[in-house]
């Protein structure tokens, strides 16, 4: 049996298309997504719609975990508009998914096993390794958007990285893994494809979610098209820093002086993106 195992599309809907016309995903009998799958990108629902045709096992992430709790009080803050953004979106669409998918010697997650929120570096892996139950051998997570294959006493840890929101370095790539079982033997295969930026880039202004959340779709968008590590995290801690993150006031102050890539304010960016798309 052959199995695609993605992770962490973050409503990257170009992203996942791509990844799903490669002859190596057409090959899989089905599909695992490790959790994730919406907020941050432009098109959750098509997201959902897509894995849910195709009979799509998947997990809770962080980021579902969150929508599910969307209306307490810890995230009415303006911090957290994209995420209230991305509720509406979904109205009616489940997304109470399990947290651990257990097959076997198979074990898939999204952070670590029975916790979505909990991160872990390439470094930490061997650890979590040693730590799973009796007779598991492999591990599957996401969370981390950095890829990882990881061998450490006989057993294995995969991070496909973030199909959608890759930071590897490497922009407007989409990461995915092919595992093939035949006995006892599990065969991973990691892959990774150019998508469609252009597509994404207008999908943002299209569907709302740049007018929605600007500044934080714009370091989400900047993220898909350059791999930079943990960009957007590097933003909250900047805007942090000036004040009160749910305030929109200091949002507003630290586009002002946040060192973007482009010397523009963020209603210039997405301004001059809409000229040049639409």
């Amino acid at each position: 049996m052959r199995t695609l195992v993605i992770a962490d599309i973050h409503g990257n809907f170009p992203a996942l298309e791509a990844v799903l016309a490669t002859p190596e995903a057409a090959a899989c009998q089905r599909i695992i997504s490790l959790g994730d799958q919406v907020n941050f990108g432009p098109q959750p629902r098509e997201v959902m719609a897509r894995l849910t045709a195709l009979n799509a096992i998947m997990l809770r992430g962080n980021h579902e975990e969150r929508l599910l709790q969307v209306n307490a009080p810890e995230y009415a803050g303006y911090n957290w508009v994209l995420q209230r953004w991305t509720h509406r979106q979904l109205t009616g669409v489940p997304l109470d998914h399990p947290i651990d998918y257990a097959e076997g010697r198979k074990l898939f997650t999204h952070g670590t096993p029975g916790e979505p929120f909990h991160l872990i570096e390439t470094h930490e892996v061997p650890a979590q390794l040693e730590q799973l139950p009796a007779g598991v051998t492999h591990l599957f997570s996401g969370h981390n958007h950095f890829p990882w294959l990881v061998e450490h006493r006989g057993r294995t840890a995969c991070n496909p990285g973030s199909l959608g929101m890759l930071e590897d370095g490497t922009g407007g790539s989409a990461p995915f893994v092919v595992m093939e079982e035949e006995g006892d033997r599990i065969n991973l295969t990691r892959h990774k494809i150019p998508y469609d930026t252009a597509a994404l880039k207008r999908a943002f202004i299209t569907t709302g979610c740049a007018a929605a959340a600007p500044q934080m779709a714009r370091i989400v968008l900047h993220t898909m098209l350059t791999g930079e590590y943990q960009a957007t995290l590097k933003m909250v801690r900047f805007i942090a820093s000036l004040g009160d993150l749910g305030n929109e006031a200091v949002w507003q102050k630290a586009d002002a002086l946040y060192p973007w890539r482009e010397r523009l304010s963020t209603a210039e960016y997405w301004k001059n993106l809409e000229e040049e798309l639409l």
